[in-house]
C-alpha cells in the first residue's frame, strides 16, 4: 500500500484527502505545532495498525478536528499567534491587507483601462494616503492587542495625520497631472501585488517566535492592564484585578512573571472568564466582520467604479456580510459559553 510522509509518521496514500481536510480544519485553532504533529503521528499509527482508512476509524475529519482543537488548543498559542503577539502575526496581517488592496486596485485598473494606463499624480497620492491609513490601523491594533494603549493611540493619530495630509496634497494638485504615461498594465499589476506577496513570504519564513520571559513588575502590570482593556474587560473590573495582583506581589515577595506567567496569557484567561468582556468582544468582532463588507458594497454601488460588474461585486460583498453575520450568530457567547 502506497504511503505519504507526514513529518516522522506515514499516512496511507488513500487517506491523503482526509488528512488535508483535517489539517485545514485545524488551521488557526491555536493548537501548538508540536501537539498537532504528535496528534497526527498518533492518528497515522492507528491507521497503519488497524489497516483501515482514516474515515472508517475516525469518521468525519472536520468533526474530529473540532474535538481535537478543543482539547489541544492553548491560550499561550492564542497569544503567540494573535495580532499583538509579535512581529510575525503583524506582518501576516499587513501582507494580507496589501495583497487584498493590490487585487482590488488591479481589478479596477483592468476593468477601466486597456493594456496600458496613465497614472494620475493625485490618484497616486490618494492611494498612498489610504495605504498609510490601513497600515496605521494594523499597527495600532497590534499595539493595542499587546497591551500598549498609549503607543496604539500615537500610531493611529500619526497615521491619520499623514493620511489627511496626503489627501489634502492630492486635492491641491488636482486631477489631470500625469505621473507616468502608457504604463503597461501587466507591469502595474505586478507592482501592486509583489509587496504584499513578499511580506507574506517573509512572515511565513520567520522562525517561530517565543513569548517574552523577562519582565519587571511595573512593565508586567502595565501590559496586564492593557491586555485586559484590549480584550474589552470593563475598566473597573480591570483595575480590581490589577490591585489584587499588586497586593499578592507585595505580600509574597515574588516577581509578577514567576507568580503569574506571561501578562497577556493571564489577561486572555481572565477576559475569557468575564461574561461582559466575552459579549463585548463578540459584538465588536461581529460588527466589524459584517460592517466592513457592507460598507464596501455601499461604496461600490455609490461610486459605480466597477463598470459593468458593479452589481455582481456589490452582491458579493453583501453575501460576505450575510455569511459573517451567520458565523457570528452561531458563535454568540450566551449559547457557546456559560
Amino acid at each position: 500500500m502506497g504511503v505519504v510522509a507526514v513529518g516522522a509518521s506515514m499516512w496511507p496514500v488513500g487517506d491523503r484527502e482526509w488528512v488535508a481536510r483535517y489539517r485545514t480544519s485545524m488551521a488557526d485553532r491555536n493548537v501548538p505545532a508540536l501537539a498537532l504533529e504528535e496528534r497526527e503521528r498518533e492518528l497515522a499509527g492507528t491507521v497503519r495498525e488497524m489497516k483501515l482508512s482514516a474515515a472508517e476509524l475516525f469518521g468525519d475529519a472536520e468533526e474530529l478536528a473540532s474535538e481535537d482543537a478543543a482539547e489541544l488548543a492553548t491560550v499561550e498559542e492564542e497569544v503567540r499567534t494573535s495580532l499583538g503577539g509579535g512581529l510575525q502575526p503583524a506582518l501576516k496581517e499587513v501582507g494580507g491587507m496589501l495583497v487584498g488592496l493590490g487585487v482590488v486596485a488591479s481589478l479596477v485598473a483592468i476593468i477601466r483601462s486597456g493594456w496600458s494606463i496613465d497614472i494620475d499624480t493625485a490618484l497616486v497620492l490618494v492611494g498612498a494616503s489610504l495605504l498609510v491609513a490601513f497600515l496605521g490601523w494594523v499597527i495600532a491594533r497590534a499595539l493595542f492587542s499587546s497591551g500598549r494603549s498609549a503607543a496604539a493611540v500615537a500610531a493611529g493619530v500619526g497615521a491619520g495625520a499623514v493620511a489627511v495630509a496626503g489627501i489634502a496634497c492630492a486635492a491641491k494638485v488636482g486631477a489631470g497631472h500625469v505621473a507616468a504615461s502608457d504604463v503597461p498594465l501587466p507591469l502595474l499589476v505586478v507592482g501592486l501585488l509583489v509587496p504584499g506577496i513578499a511580506t507574506l513570504v517573509i512572515a511565513d519564513r520567520m522562525p517561530q517566535q517565543e513569548l517574552r520571559e523577562n519582565w519587571d513588575d511595573s512593565q508586567w502590570l502595565r501590559r496586564f492592564r492593557g491586555g485586559l482593556r484590549a480584550r474589552l474587560v470593563p475598566a473597573v473590573t480591570a483595575r480590581g484585578h490589577v490591585a489584587e495582583i499588586e497586593q499578592t506581589l507585595a505580600a509574597g515577595g515574588m516577581s509578577a512573571y514567576s507568580e503569574f506567567g506571561h501578562p497577556l496569557i493571564l489577561a486572555h484567561e481572565v477576559a475569557r472568564a468575564d461574561r461582559t468582556a466575552r459579549r463585548r468582544f463578540w459584538a465588536m468582532s461581529t460588527i466589524a466582520a459584517v460592517g466592513t463588507p457592507l460598507c464596501l458594497a455601499v461604496l461600490v454601488m455609490a461610486n459605480q467604479s466597477w463598470g459593468m460588474v458593479t452589481i455582481p461585486v456589490a452582491v458579493a460583498f453583501f453575501l460576505m456580510a450575510a455569511g459573517a453575520f451567520l458565523v457570528g450568530w452561531d458563535r454568540r457567547p450566551w449559547t457557546t459559553q456559560r
